[in-house]
């Protein structure tokens, strides 16, 4: 495949993946209005919370639209008189007041002119009528831009409608200060509970009121989710040092970590330039060639060095998320029998099953003519970025540099950022901090259920079930240079109800290990031709 063809089909992709993520947006204090052509829809990939409240524009006319179905040219629904006060204009520039939160859950989707005055109840529309779609989007951390995008085709509206009603894991949100933001997703990848699994989440955006830190855990998909214990670690260090717990919660200080000299992907593409700061360039794991993706860093190791804490900072990807929907739905109504089978297996065996899919992104490390495993990290969700640090042994390792490789299946995971830093910070302390407030949604109170681990879970089974939790700081840490993290146990299961009969030849291919990132791939190209015969047949 030559060089042009590969940048014409990741061009083509872009778009589709940009709607995969469209619906998925964190708001912050400010917005603007803004535009995007296809070109630039790479840019706009840094998004959080599915919205909600869709509102369809005809000329002057506002509508609500509900239960949303889409093909591959056409959208339906339910269209009624707005229940809900609208809060995004065109004219708006003012900020965002603490009551208006809920403007980050508003898409706003404007028909062409010839639409007028639309009949309430059932509507179907052909997707090329659409002139428009504004979100809202989180925009280097102070504003929240409104991209008006143009020239869209029927399969990647088709893709942004159906990811609005997508799954992940419980989200967690901190306040900030001013307003409760979103920080990511918990115990990700722990469906049924024999995956339950501790988790530890660096909280950057929580800050301290009063001397309290809150919380939200909030359950806002088709998911019923458990969490068995829970509890605030702060992590104690000098002023102005960076830290990261790894994934037995250990400390390690990290702010003196230094680039890879080399990162080539599995194409050996040079993609140091998209690792080298954290920002949205971002290296896909997206080589069609090879069947296990990998990207491998080269560092400098320092005269001496028999320990280094590797930083990694990444997700997963909504097209993963998209995939796996499209697998589950294969099992049509025997989704729920198979997911009580799943749940009932030996948890090692379902755990050598995602490491065999290629879920987890493995790290692995060049030792003596062969690489030797080292760890992996297990899947985080599509919506929010997370920092991790690895501590590496390098007393047995025989090499002057320091070779690093990250592997997953074909687009599982996205990496935006690497570095490694050879110091040994042992004099870290940790304190953990129990709730002392966890009320839930009907004025639950869940604070026994999340003091330990045990049988007693704090149950969120509805969609809209929220719980806040706070947590005291000790006087003797208060003024004092910590960071905090949340250390949180738990599992979900997710609720489906699929028609029509299994695809029984086609999940038998799953069994295989590795197809998982096959049929990746297989899906890819399909998307690619499919959204390349729409865009020429609208160019033409």
């Amino acid at each position: 495949m030559s060089l042009q063809t590969i940048t014409i089909h990741k061009k083509i992709f872009a778009a589709f993946l940009i709607f995969l993520i469209l619906f998925h947006a964190v708001g912050c204090k400010y917005y603007k209005v803004d535009s995007a052509e296809r070109s630039e829809f790479e840019q706009i990939m840094t998004m959080g919370e599915i919205h909600k409240y869709f509102i369809v524009h005809a000329s002057d006319q506002m509508y609500a639209l509900k239960d949303i179905k889409t093909t591959k040219t056409d959208i339906s629904g339910i269209l009624t008189t707005p229940q809900e006060k609208i809060l995004y204009n065109e004219e708006r520039k003012k900020r965002i007041k603490k009551e208006e939160s809920n403007i980050i859950n508003e898409v706003h989707i404007y028909l062409k002119d010839q639409y007028e005055e639309l009949d309430l109840g059932h509507v179907e529309f052909p997707i090329s009528d659409i002139n428009e779609i504004r979100i809202l989007d989180r925009n280097t951390g102070k504003e929240i831009a409104v991209y008006v995008l143009i020239g869209i085709g029927a399969l990647a509206v088709a893709a942004a409608i159906t990811a609005a009603t997508k799954s992940s894991c419980p989200y967690v949100y901190v306040d900030n200060g001013e307003s409760f933001v979103f920080e990511g997703e918990i115990y990700g990848g722990s469906i049924g509970k024999n995956l339950e699994r501790i988790d530890y989440m660096p909280l950057p955006s929580l800050k301290m009121d009063q001397g309290n830190y809150t919380i939200r855990l909030s359950n806002e998909l088709k998911e019923r989710q458990y969490t068995n214990f829970l509890e605030l670690v702060l992590v104690q260090h000098p002023e102005g040092e960076v830290v990261l717990l790894d994934k037995a919660g250990n400390p390690h200080s990290v702010g003196e970590a230094v680039l890879p000299v080399e990162a080539i992907s599995s194409s050996h593409e040079d993609i140091l330039p998209l690792l080298s700061e954290k920002d949205s360039k971002i290296h896909l794991f997206d080589d069609t060639e090879v069947n296990k993706n990998t990207a491998v860093l080269r560092f400098r190791r320092p005269p001496g060095a028999q320990q280094a804490n590797l930083v990694i900072k990444g997700k997963n990807t909504l097209w993963f998320d998209y995939l796996f929907g499209e697998f589950i739905e294969k099992f049509g109504v025997s989704y729920a029998d198979w997911m009580k089978k799943q749940s009932e297996n030996d948890p090692a065996d379902r755990m050598r099953k995602i490491l065999d899919s290629d879920f987890p992104l493995s790290i692995s490390i060049w030792n003596n003519g062969h690489w030797e495993s080292v760890d992996h990290l297990m899947t985080v969700g599509p919506l929010a970025s997370r920092e991790f640090v690895i501590p590496l042994d390098l007393g047995n390792l025989n090499e002057d540099d320091i070779q690093i490789k990250l592997q997953t299946g074909f687009m599982f995971w996205e990496l935006d950022y690497t570095a490694m830093d050879f110091r040994w910070n042992t004099n870290l302390t940790s304190k953990a901090l129990q709730p002392f407030i966890a009320i839930g949604t009907g004025s639950i109170d869940w604070k026994d259920a999340l003091k330990k681990s045990d049988n007693l879970y704090m149950a969120q089974e509805n969609t809209g079930d929220i719980t806040e939790i706070m947590f005291t700081v000790p006087d003797a840490i208060k003024d004092k240079p910590h960071t905090p993290f949340l250390k949180v146990q738990g599992y979900y299961e997710l609720v489906r109800d699929f028609e029509g009969l299994p695809e029984w030849t086609q999940l038998r291919k799953f069994k295989v290990p590795g197809y998982f990132s096959d049929f990746s791939k297989e899906r890819y190209l399909d998307v690619i031709h499919m959204d390349y015969e729409i865009a020429s047949n609208e160019m033409e």
